[in-house]
């Protein structure tokens, strides 16, 4: 005979949920509520709530009736109970939107159990409980094979007990003798791939041994024929007077299930557009290759410059054509480990595990390169790519992978702010207009410092993000003199100790203008301390060599240099050699002595061209 405990244990290992009440009646003998008495796992996920929290309380203090009729079925359950019987209810559910039959029941007076069964699938409770606690196990083997989950007991070595028809029909098994007393776990792996394949039989035996459920839905089965394919299983112990017997397997073909997954992760993670991975999966990338195992990590950032402007001009059709060029390219040109994603409307991002700098270097290049011969074949109906690229390397795990994004994305801007056809260099160009307009600062004076200072950052070997932030400083490192008086800025004469003062102002000036504009705020500091002097005798802060930043130390020798040899309404301007004299002549109080080697390297370099 079937015994209780082993009856529990199937209703409990099943996924369909199931609940059991006692009924509590008025003086007229009519129920108005239940109480709690046993759920199984499948229905706490069902109503979103654990056993702990309702076992033991009424209904009416905890679910309202719309929500799941529950008081309206345990009145009709009143009735049952009087005869033993059952009744079959539809039901759809708010919480899982999903259909259902509920079978509501009673094989004890005063008491009912409810059963949710998928309205598609037939299930172990739609005959359990019908049937009486002490029927044979010939009685529940009928009842076993007319549900479609395949189940099948386990003992403490993974060999079957028994099966049910579904179970045999899953395994491709014509009789039970084929496979009681054998080792399920033959059957189970963690991958398809043969080469990678690892069973699921540690795992479960582990948890069934310390009397624990085991659950996954990553799992395959291979069929007798040596077919595969995936499975959700659960497995509860099967225990009797406190010793465990074994276990109690049920597992369904998981391939439907899988496949609509498949086809909804891939439209919540892909851009419809380009088919590249969204933001929201290069979230779930990050948290994944940021550990020690994939340093150094790159990350490159990228904008389409003027993409609104395009669809303007050209159509959205073109637009995204351009888009979907794009991320062609930046797919072509990254290594096979990287991942290319659209992380905005015009933008694009690429995460590189175990890539250093000269690598995730090489190629942006590649990538450059591939969109200048994409702009050289297209006719003049067609919108070239104009891309700006920003890359940054993580070597340490300390160091926050937000960080190296945010500066990605900051070298990104610089380059927009660079390029000639970026909205952003609307407003640089406005700036420089202003500038020129307003002091002696003209243009051909910022080529020649960005021409200069460029020659210095080669022989010192800076990064191209240090050479576009030298480039950007050379062109506006003056830019606060738009707020100093014209009498002041454009006087031929020396200027009075209060003149000189308030022109001092510049530097500060143009700080607060450029720390808030995005792209340029990393050229604040180094514009505030410009005219610092390496000996501290500079302005604002009188900062000493390594004190004041690099940039700003290369920008004051070339500076001056400039000065020197250009004429001034006031001075005719100095030889080349003559202004060399001078940078040496200053060098390690007025200039840096490093910087000073490395300019006069430069100079040397350039003659030789």
């Amino acid at each position: 005979m079937m015994t209780p405990s082993f009856y529990a244990d199937i209703v409990h290992a099943s996924p369909n949920a199931f609940v059991y009440f006692e009924l509590i009646k008025d003086v007229n003998g009519d129920v108005i509520d239940g109480i709690y008495e046993d759920i199984n796992p499948a229905y706490e996920c069902l109503v979103g709530m654990k056993k702990e929290n309702l076992v033991g309380k009424k209904v009416s203090e905890l679910i309202e009736p719309k929500v799941l009729k529950t008081l309206n079925w345990l009145k009709v359950g009143g009735k049952i109970a009087e005869n033993l019987g059952h009744e079959k209810i539809d039901y759809y559910s708010e919480v899982t939107q999903q259909f259902y039959q509920v079978q509501i029941f009673s094989f004890e007076k005063g008491h009912i159990a409810l059963s949710y069964t998928d309205s598609t699938t037939e299930v172990l409770q739609t005959y359990v409980v019908q049937e009486d606690l002490k029927q044979t196990e010939n009685q529940l083997s009928l009842i076993l094979d007319s549900t479609e989950e395949a189940i099948c007991g386990i003992d403490l070595k993974g060999q079957c007990t028994f099966l049910n028809l579904s179970c045999m029909e899953l395994l491709g098994i014509k009789e039970e003798s084929e496979m009681v007393g054998k080792q399920i776990f033959d059957h189970f792996t963690r991958k398809i791939s043969s080469q990678e394949e690892t069973t699921v039989e540690e795992e479960i035996l582990k948890k069934l041994k310390k009397k624990q459920k085991s659950h996954s839905d990553q799992a395959y089965f291979r069929r007798i024929d040596g077919t595969i394919f995936p499975v959700e299983y659960f497995v509860k112990p099967k225990i009797s007077k406190g010793t465990l017997l074994g276990g109690i397997l049920t597992f369904f073909d998981n391939t439907q299930r899988k496949e609509k997954q498949a086809e909804i992760d891939h439209l919540m993670y892909h851009d419809s557009l380009t088919g590249l991975v969204n933001h929201i999966k290069f979230e779930k990338l990050k948290s994944v290759y940021d550990t020690e195992k994939y340093l150094p990590l790159s990350i490159i950032m990228g904008d389409i410059n003027g993409l609104r402007r395009i669809n303007q001009h050209y159509g959205h059709n073109q637009g995204d054509q351009l888009l979907k060029t794009v991320a062609k390219v930046l797919s072509e040109n990254s290594p096979e480990n990287a991942h290319v994603a659209r992380y905005g409307e015009d933008e694009f991002s690429i995460i590189m595990p175990n890539t250093d700098s000269m690598q995730v270097f090489w190629h942006v290049k590649r990538i450059q390169s591939a969109i200048e011969k994409y702009n050289r074949l297209i006719d003049k109906n067609q919108a070239p790519i104009n891309l700006a690229l920003g890359y940054k390397t993580k070597y340490n795990l300390n160091f926050d992978l937000q960080n190296v994004i945010n500066n990605a994305q900051d070298y990104m801007d610089k380059q927009k702010m660079l390029n000639q056809d970026s909205m952003r260099n609307a407003l640089l160009t406005s700036i420089k207009t202003t500038l020129l307009a307003r002091s002696q600062f003209t243009e051909e004076h910022a080529e020649r410092l960005v021409t200069l200072s460029k020659k210095v950052g080669e022989v010192m070997k800076l990064s191209s993000y240090q050479m576009d932030e030298l480039a950007l400083l050379a062109e506006l490192h003056d830019l606060g003199k738009i707020g100093i008086d014209d009498a002041i800025l454009n006087k031929p004469g020396k200027l009075t100790d209060e003149e000189m003062a308030e022109m001092k102002k510049h530097s500060f000036i143009g700080y607060q203008i450029v720390k808030s504009i995005q792209g340029l705020d990393d050229i604040a500091l180094p514009i505030l301390h410009h005219h610092e002097r390496s000996d501290g005798s500079g302005y604002p802060d009188g900062l000493t060599r390594e004190d004041i930043p690099l940039s700003s130390r290369i920008i004051s020798v070339v500076d001056a240099y400039d000065a020197m040899t250009q004429d001034r309404p006031y001075r005719k301007a100095m030889s080349q050699e003559k202004a060399i004299a001078e940078i040496k002549r200053n060098s390690g109080t007025q200039f840096d002595s490093e910087i000073v080697a490395f300019f006069l390297q430069s100079l040397e370099e350039s003659s030789k061209e």
